[in-house]
């Protein structure tokens, strides 16, 4: 099973300008995450909601575009996340210290849309297999995550333009920053199976990432 699928080049450079255009208009929308005492991550963050209520293109192109890439990589149709204020974001990495720590997502695939790379930050991916054997420590080492740093990974550094489609509920996974100048400008979005149940474990897991995260 692949843990991730990276395609090159995915949106063209006039589209890549036009969107970043369109994120510096809206640049007031940003809000930092509090990173809860080093246990959430690290960024700035414009969310769903307000996606949906003030930058529709954006929207629209994971509807339209990544959706159906996301699709071709899942084998099966895909719905956005329920939870509309997760279901797709806009995250800007512009410090050494921001980043997103070994984590499952609570939704099952994660596109994410390179606008901008000039810090070399990074993503971290552990093999589904792997992961799974650690899902089981992962709870009771929540709080001392750089102990998942010591298995194999795969790290990948974006390019403008490229789109990363992680096995997100599945593989193990972090965000890195490398540099101290520069940013990294993405944009997230959120997919689940259509047929997806409720999941105690699952619920209580999401309970706490919105709870750590914004």
């Amino acid at each position: 099973m692949e843990a991730y699928r990276r395609i090159k080049q995915f949106m063209a450079p006039e589209e890549i300008r036009h969107f970043n255009d369109l994120i510096q208009q809206k640049a007031i929308l940003f809000t930092e995450t509090a990173g809860r005492g080093t246990l959430g991550p690290l960024y700035r963050v414009i969310d769903g909601d307000q996606i949906r209520s003030q930058m529709s293109e954006i929207e629209a192109c994971g509807d339209q575009r990544v959706r159906p890439a996301a699709e071709q990589f899942a084998g099966e149709p895909l719905r956005p996340m329920v939870f509309s204020k997760r279901s797709m974001g806009v995250l800007l990495y512009e410090k050494k210290h921001h980043g997103f720590r070994w984590h499952f997502d609570g939704h099952s695939y994660a596109a994410l849309l390179c606008l901008k790379n000039t810090n070399r930050g990074q993503t971290h991916v552990i093999s589904p297999r792997l992961s799974q054997f650690l899902r089981f420590l992962f709870y009771p080492l929540y709080a001392v995550p750089k102990v998942f740093s010591i298995m194999p990974y795969k790290e990948i550094t974006m390019e403008q333009g490229d789109l990363l489609i992680i096995r997100g509920g599945r593989a193990l996974h972090r965000g890195v920053t490398l540099d101290e100048k520069g940013e990294r400008l993405l944009i997230v979005y959120a997919f689940d199976e259509l047929d997806k149940k409720p999941n105690p474990l699952r619920e209580l897991r999401d309970k706490i990432a919105r709870a750590l995260n914004y």
